[in-house]
């Protein structure tokens, strides 16, 4: 019966997963479209439709369901480059504060990523494990220290290296500390992106961390994009700035989290 019932849910993500892909590249899509494709009842697309709705992945419509573009939009790095710099320095500059000479640390993507880059490079003896391509570029020339970029292929919106070789290039590999960025953070959500395949890597980084420290201004919070990296609960400190509410930083210390305010 369990093994059943494990198929049944199987068959639900695989359905769940084909709504949200074939969401992504026509932007709608009908109930009888979809029971004819997954060779399933209109009753059991309806369900699939409600749950994915509830998770806010899209928004019903008469007959069937319409994507909701602004958990995958995500602008350029180098359009987010300049929003923000101000806090994002601040952030970045407190982030700092922990990278000692000799560590081994990670590093993913992001704009205040980048800020924390520039700050580092007085560093000496360093090994920083990254699948950011402008990560790497920044730290080539560190003083003494090592530089391990993933393999994988690139995704130009964010300069991340993806995907299965990416993943596997991380087996095996420990850090001290992990600095990351994310598109969106909530206390029920957790931290989410855009790109599965770039969630995927991040949390590799993560779970192969000793301390993990969020980088977030507070335009990411209460924000929802298309795919959980982790839980909230997996994150040990986090830094933002003094215009994220109070309210949301005290939830986040009754959690257990280090919270930094710059």
């Amino acid at each position: 019966m369990e093994e059943a019932q494990s198929q049944r849910r199987m068959r639900s993500i695989e359905r769940h997963q084909f709504i949200i892909d074939y969401l992504k590249l026509h932007k709608s899509v009908d109930v009888l479209f979809l029971s004819n494709a997954l060779h399933v009842s209109e009753v059991t697309i309806r369900k699939d439709l409600e749950k994915l709705e509830r998770d806010k992945l899209l928004i019903r419509s008469h007959g069937g369901a319409i994507l909701n573009e602004q958990l995958f939009a995500e602008p350029s790095f180098l359009e987010k480059e300049d929003q923000l710099s101000d806090e994002k320095e601040a952030i970045a500059s407190e982030a700092a504060k922990m990278i000692k000479n000799g560590m081994t640390i990670a590093l993913s993507t992001g704009t205040t990523i980048s800020h924390l880059t520039k700050i580092i490079k007085d560093r000496t003896g360093l090994t920083v494990v990254t699948n950011a391509l402008n990560v790497a570029n920044d730290l080539m020339g560190l003083s003494d220290s090592t530089v391990f970029l993933t393999g994988g292929h690139i995704r130009p919106n964010t300069f991340a290296l993806i995907g299965e070789t990416a993943e596997n290039a991380l087996d095996g590999v420990y850090c001290e500390y992990c600095f990351i960025g994310t598109n969106g953070l909530s206390i029920e959500h957790g931290l989410t992106t855009p790109s599965m395949e770039e969630a995927r890597v991040v949390r590799k980084l993560i779970e192969n961390s000793k301390h993990v420290v969020l980088l977030v201004d507070h335009s990411k919070f209460n924000k929802v994009a298309f795919y959980r990296i982790v839980n909230v609960d997996q994150i040990h400190t986090i830094i933002t700035d003094r215009s994220t509410p109070a309210e949301e930083l005290d939830k986040l210390r009754e959690r257990g989290i280090n919270v930094i305010v710059s």
